[in-house]
């Protein structure tokens, strides 16, 4: 059941309308502050059994993960935008890839919002709520570690990899 406290904010890091992380108490909890009238939310998502995050990450590396989202799956559904973000995230965990969030968002050629700038588009409140989704657990694409946009892909080892799932305008490889 969702509760929305009014609260005081002594300190918040707002960015546009884009939920903020605080201390992960239960599955997902994050504030909101309305730009309009400047009211501020706690807003808690109570689960049953709380989950655990897939990978350890601090709010700095949630809002990279979110940036990186906000890039690459621009227009996407919000499946489309957790299924990239599980990406990611299996890529952190699987020993093939660098073993930090950092390491595999910078790995050289990896992220074409890292090769041409947009890794520093501003991240929404999907795109974010997407993130935490995906270290909690969600991943859409069933451990995928690659996607690609088949239309305007230019690389051309992505087409030895058999592609096994398409969410809107991405296909997910293992």
């Amino acid at each position: 059941m969702d509760r929305c406290y009014k609260t005081l904010i002594v300190s918040l890091l707002v960015l546009g309308n884009v939920f903020v992380p605080i201390k992960q108490i239960y599955a997902l909890e994050y504030y909101y502050l309305d730009n309009e009238t400047e009211d501020c939310f706690v807003q808690v998502q109570e689960q049953e059994d709380k989950k655990e995050a897939v990978i350890n990450l601090n709010d700095e590396e949630i809002m990279l993960l979110s940036k990186l989202v906000a890039g690459e799956a621009r227009g996407e559904s919000y499946e489309g935008q957790v299924a990239v973000a599980a990406v990611v995230i299996n890529r952190v965990k699987d020993s093939r890839f660098p073993n930090s969030l950092e390491g595999v968002i910078y790995q050289k050629n990896a992220f074409s919002v890292v090769k041409n700038g947009t890794i520093y588009t501003e991240p929404t409140s999907s795109t974010y709520r997407a993130a935490q989704e995906a270290l909690y657990g969600n991943d859409p694409t069933n451990n995928a570690i690659y996607f690609w946009n088949p239309d305007i892909s230019t690389c051309s080892w992505i087409n030895t990899l058999n592609p096994y799932l398409r969410i809107g305008n991405h296909v997910f490889a293992k």
